[in-house]
C-alpha cells in the first residue's frame, strides 16, 4: 500500500505501462534500503524500452551509512530511524516507559506532537551545534572566567554582577547556552540580530520574562528582530515589550482555538500595536511587563475573534467593559449545555453545525467547561488582561489578572491547589498553576529577581562551595525564584534537600506570603467539616471540589459548613446539578455567637439553566 502511493512520475507507453510498475514495485520492496517517495524518478522515453531509477550518488551514500539528524529536527531515537524535532517523548498515557513524555533517547519509540521526520541515513545521531556557535558559547564562558577568577567573595561577585557589561556577557552565555543545550545554530550575521544581542536591556528581558518551550531561543530573537526591521518603534518602550513577548511566546506555535492552524505572530504584533495605539486596550495592559503581556499576545483567538469581542461587549454587555468584571461576562454570555437544540451531544462534531468555534459561535450554541473557560480568557486578552485556560480534576477552568492586580481562579472547583497550566500554554519552573502568583510576585520587583537570576547563572562558573553561597545568597535577594532552589539542591548535594521539600515548604510558604499580602480570593468552604439534614453520605460532595452532587428528598432541608475560622465572605457561588433548584432559601452566618441571615434565593444571580451557576454576594 505504501508504494503504490508513492509519488511515481513517469510516461509510458500503453503496451508496457503496467509491467514497468510491477516491476519497478518489486524492485523497491525488496530494496535493502526503503527509498522514500522524494529519493528516486522513474521515467520512460518513448525511444528507449526501459525504466531507470535516478538517484543521486550523494543520497546512496546517505543511504548507506550514519549521520547527524537534521537542524530542524536534531534529536534522534527509534534507534536511529527518526529524528524529533523536540527533546521529549510523546506521554501516550499508556504506562510505556518509552513513550511517557520524558526525555528523547535512542531507546525512545515516540516523539513529541508528533514532530518527527525520518533519518536521511541509514541510521541517526542527535544533531550538535555547528562550530561558530559552540566557538561563541566558549568565548563567552572564557570572558566571564577571566574576570572572575581572581574574585573569591560574595561581595565581589555581586559587584561584579551590577556592572552592565558583565551583567550582559552573563546573559549571552545563558542564551547561547540554551541554543546549544537544544542543539541548534546561532549566528550574529544578521545585522538586527548582532543588535538585540548586544543590547543589554533587550537581552535581560528575553532571559527573564518567563521560561520559553525546549529553549527555542534562537527562533525566538529571530521573530524579534524581524518585528524590529518592520517597525522601528519595537526597539523601546511598550512596543519593546509587546515585541519581546509575541517572540518568546511565538518561538512555538500558537494554535487557533476555532481554525487549527497556527497564528502568526508578526501580523499579531502589528495589531496589538495599532489597537494599543488607538486606546482599544483596558488600562491595566499599559502597565503589563513582558511576562504577564505574553500572557495577552498569546491568545488562541485570532485577531479577528478579539475585534468581535471588543464590539459585541461594548454595544451589547457594557456593564462588563471593565478589568474587574471582564472574566465574569463568559457566564453571561455563553450558556452550560452539553446538547445543543437539536439533540445533539457536545461530544458530536456536529453540535456546532461544522462550523469552527470561534467566539461568536460559542456565544450562540454555548459549550461545557473547557468553551466556557477558552471564552472567558479570550474576551480579557482581547481587552489586554492577562489569563490562561487550567485544567482542574475533570473540569477546565481559567486564571486570570484581576484588575492589574492579582491573578484570580474562574470558573472554579478547586482553587489554585488543584489546577494545573492547559498545554501548549507556556509556562515557568513547573507545570501547577500555583507557579504563576509566584512568578508575579518575582516580577514585581525586577531588579531583584534578575540580580537573582544572574547570581544564578554566573554560580555555575565557580567552585561547589561557592556556587552554595552564591545561590544561597541569591534566595535572599528574590525569595521567590525557584529556579534557585533547583540548583541550589544540587550544589548542595544533600539527601534531605529534596524536589519534594521544596515543593511541600516553599510553596505553600510563597502561596501563604502572597494570600496574606494582596487580596487573594480563595474557596474558604473547600473540603470544611459538612453537616446536612439528610443523606449526610454525600455531605461533603458540596465542597469537595470532585463535582460530585448532594441532593435531598425532603420538603425542607439544610446544610452547615464549618469554615473554621472567621472570614470575609465575598460571595457564595452555588452549582445547581443538571435541572435542579430550590424554589427558596435563606443563608445564615454566625456572627458573633449568633446566626444571622446573610442572603436568600432572591439575592442569587443565575447563570444559565442546565447545571447553573449561582452566585450570591458576600458580607
Amino acid at each position: 500500500h505504501y508504494f503504490i502511493q508513492s509519488n511515481l512520475r513517469m510516461r509510458v507507453l500503453p503496451s508496457t505501462g503496467l509491467s514497468l510498475v510491477f516491476v519497478t514495485l518489486i524492485h523497491l520492496m525488496f530494496s535493502r534500503h526503503y527509498l522514500e517517495k522524494e529519493d528516486f524518478e522513474v521515467s520512460y522515453d518513448d525511444d528507449w524500452a526501459g525504466a531507470r531509477i535516478a538517484s543521486t550518488e550523494e543520497e546512496l551514500i546517505k543511504r548507506s551509512s550514519t549521520g547527524s539528524c537534521p537542524g530542524s529536527h536534531p534529536y534522534a531515537y527509534s534507534a536511529g530511524r527518526y529524528c524529533c524535532q523536540y527533546a521529549y517523548e510523546k506521554d501516550t498515557g499508556k504506562g510505556d516507559p518509552k513513550c511517557d513524555g520524558g526525555p528523547i533517547s535512542l531507546e525512545s519509540r515516540c516523539c513529541y506532537k508528533n514532530k518527527y521526520t525520518r533519518c536521511p541515513y541509514n541510521s541517526c545521531t542527535s544533531r550538535e551545534s555547528d562550530e561558530g556557535t559552540k566557538t561563541l558559547l566558549s568565548d563567552l564562558a572564557q570572558k566571564i572566567g577571566d574576570k572572575i577568577k581572581s574574585l573569591s567573595s560574595l561581595a565581589s561577585l555581586r559587584e561584579f554582577l551590577e556592572n552592565g557589561d558583565n551583567s550582559l556577557e552573563v546573559y549571552q552565555w545563558d542564551f547561547v547556552n540554551k541554543v546549544v543545550e537544544r542543539r541548534q545554530d546561532f549566528s550574529l550575521d544578521d545585522e538586527m540580530v548582532s543588535w538585540i544581542f548586544n543590547n543589554r536591556d533587550i537581552m535581560e528581558k528575553i532571559m527573564t520574562s518567563g521560561d520559553v518551550d525546549f529553549n527555542l531561543y534562537n527562533e525566538a530573537i529571530a521573530i524579534i528582530a524581524e518585528i524590529m526591521k518592520q517597525d522601528s518603534a519595537a526597539k523601546s518602550g511598550l512596543k519593546l515589550d509587546l515585541a519581546v513577548a509575541i517572540g518568546l511566546t511565538f518561538s512555538s506555535e500558537v494554535p487557533s482555538l476555532a481554525y487549527k492552524t497556527a497564528i502568526d505572530g508578526i501580523a499579531r504584533y502589528h495589531n496589538f500595536s495599532r489597537w494599543a495605539d488607538e486606546g482599544l486596550f483596558m488600562e491595566p495592559f499599559y502597565t503589563l511587563n513582558t511576562w504577564l503581556m505574553r500572557y495577552v499576545v498569546g491568545s488562541w483567538a485570532t485577531d479577528e475573534e478579539m475585534v468581535w469581542a471588543r464590539d459585541i461587549i461594548k454595544t451589547e454587555y457594557p456593564d462588563y467593559n471593565n478589568p474587574d468584571k471582564i472574566d465574569s461576562v463568559t457566564y453571561k454570555m455563553v450558556k452550560y449545555t452539553s446538547v445543543n437544540d437539536e439533540g445533539v451531544r457536545i461530544s458530536d462534531k456536529n453540535f456546532y453545525h461544522g462550523l469552527p468555534v470561534t467566539l461568536a459561535v460559542l456565544h450562540k450554541y454555548g459549550a461545557v467547561c473547557g468553551g466556557i473557560s477558552k471564552f472567558g480568557v479570550a474576551m480579557g486578552q482581547s481587552f489586554g488582561i492577562p489569563g490562561l485556560p487550567v485544567g482542574q480534576p475533570g473540569h477546565c477552568a481559567f486564571i486570570w489578572y484581576r484588575n492589574g492586580t492579582y491573578w484570580k481562579v474562574g470558573n472554579d472547583i478547586t482553587g489554585w491547589s488543584g489546577s494545573v497550566t492547559h498545554l501548549p500554554v507556556m509556562y515557568s519552573w513547573k507545570r501547577p498553576a500555583s507557579f504563576f502568583p509566584i512568578m508575579h510576585e518575582a516580577q514585581q520587583n525586577p531588579d531583584a529577581y534578575r540580580l537573582s537570576e544572574r547570581m544564578r547563572i554566573l554560580a555555575k562558573f565557580v567552585n561547589l562551595q561557592l556556587r552554595y553561597e552564591l545561590l544561597e545568597d541569591a534566595t535572599t535577594v528574590c525569595p521567590q525564584n525557584y529556579d534557585l532552589y533547583s540548583d541550589l539542591k544540587e550544589a548542595m548535594s544533600q539527601q534531605e534537600v529534596s524536589e519534594d521539600l521544596i515543593e511541600r515548604q516553599l510553596i505553600p510558604y510563597l502561596e501563604k506570603y502572597y494570600e496574606e499580602n494582596f487580596e487573594v480570593e480563595k474557596d474558604v468552604a473547600f473540603k470544611k467539616e459538612v453537616t446536612a439534614s439528610g443523606y449526610q453520605e454525600r455531605a461533603q460532595n458540596i465542597n469537595g471540589g470532585t463535582g460530585s452532587e448532594w441532593w435531598t428528598n425532603q420538603t425542607e432541608a439544610w446544610i452547615e459548613i464549618n469554615l473554621g475560622y472567621p472570614c470575609t465572605i465575598s460571595s457564595i457561588n452555588i452549582k445547581w446539578w443538571g435541572n435542579s433548584d430550590s424554589d427558596d432559601y435563606d443563608v445564615l452566618a454566625e456572627i458573633d455567637g449568633s446566626f444571622v441571615k446573610v442572603g436568600s434565593r432572591s439575592d442569587e444571580v443565575r447563570h444559565g439553566s442546565f447545571n447553573a451557576k449561582g452566585e450570591l454576594p458576600g458580607w
